[in-house]
C-alpha cells in the first residue's frame, strides 16, 4: 500500500462552504478509488495524507496538484505501509488553530526555530518540512 503526505498553501481564503465541497468531492472520489486519508487545515496551510493502491494514490495526488486553490505543494513523506492508518476515512477534515496544536505533546512554539534552522544546511525532507512551516509561520 502506498502513502503520500504533502503540504500546500491556499492561495486565497477558503470559505466554509468550499471546505465542505472539497470534503464531499474528496469522499466521493476516494471511495470510488479506494483511497483513504486525512486533510488538516491550519490557517492557510494544508497537510494531507493519502493512502491506497499506488496507481490510485498517484492519480488522486495528480488531481490535487492541478487544483488552483492552492500552490507551494511539497511532498513531505511518501512510501509504503502494510496497513492503512485511516481505514474507514474516505476523507476526514480537521481545521486547527494554535490552541489545538498546543494539545499535542510534541508541540513547541516556533519562536526559537530560526536559531536551529539557520545553523543547519541539509536538504533532507524533514528539514525542508521544518523550514516550510517556519517560513509560513514567520511570514504572517
Amino acid at each position: 500500500m502506498r502513502f503520500i503526505i504533502y503540504s500546500s498553501k491556499a492561495n486565497r481564503d477558503i470559505s466554509q462552504e468550499e471546505l465542505h465541497q472539497i470534503l464531499e468531492v474528496s469522499k466521493k472520489n476516494n471511495e470510488a478509488n479506494n483511497v483513504t486519508g486525512m486533510l488538516v487545515l491550519y490557517k492557510d496551510t494544508f497537510i494531507q495524507m493519502l493512502e491506497g493502491e499506488e496507481e490510485a494514490v498517484y492519480a488522486t495526488f495528480d488531481r490535487i496538484m492541478s487544483d488552483e486553490r492552492h500552490d507551494s505543494v511539497l511532498v513531505l513523506f511518501e512510501g509504503t505501509v502494510d496497513k492503512r492508518h485511516f481505514p474507514s476515512w474516505k476523507m476526514a477534515l480537521e481545521v486547527v488553530d494554535e490552541d489545538y496544536f498546543r494539545k499535542i505533546d510534541a508541540y513547541e512554539s516556533l519562536k526559537e526555530g530560526d536559531k536551529f534552522l539557520q545553523g543547519v544546511n541539509d536538504d533532507h525532507i524533514s528539514l525542508k518540512m521544518l523550514r516550510f512551516f517556519y517560513e509560513q509561520k514567520t511570514a504572517e
